[in-house]
C-alpha cells in the first residue's frame, strides 16, 4: 500500500465514530458497546468483540465492510 494511503488510513481509524460516514445505527451501537473510534475496536479482536454482551451481526457487518473499504480489514485479526 503506498505510504500516503497508510497514513491516511492510520488517521482515519483514530477518528471518532461520529466522524465516520456511518450510519446512525452503527454510531449507536458503538457507544452502547464502548468503542469511540475503529482503532478502540480493532484493538479488541473480532473474536472477543463476538463474545461482547449486545454484540450484534448487523453492526458487525457494516464494520467489515468499512474496514474492508480502506483495506483495513487485516486490522481485525483475532487479539
Amino acid at each position: 500500500m503506498p505510504e500516503n494511503k497508510k497514513q491516511n488510513n492510520e488517521g482515519f481509524i483514530d477518528l471518532l465514530i461520529d466522524q465516520l460516514p456511518v450510519s446512525e445505527y452503527f454510531k449507536m451501537k458503538s457507544a452502547e458497546l464502548g468503542f469511540s473510534t475503529l482503532r478502540d475496536i480493532t484493538d479488541v479482536g473480532w473474536g472477543k468483540l463476538m463474545k461482547r454482551e449486545n454484540f450484534c451481526y448487523s453492526w458487525f457487518n457494516e464494520l467489515v465492510r468499512l474496514l474492508k473499504g480502506r483495506g483495513l480489514l487485516d486490522l481485525l485479526e483475532t487479539k
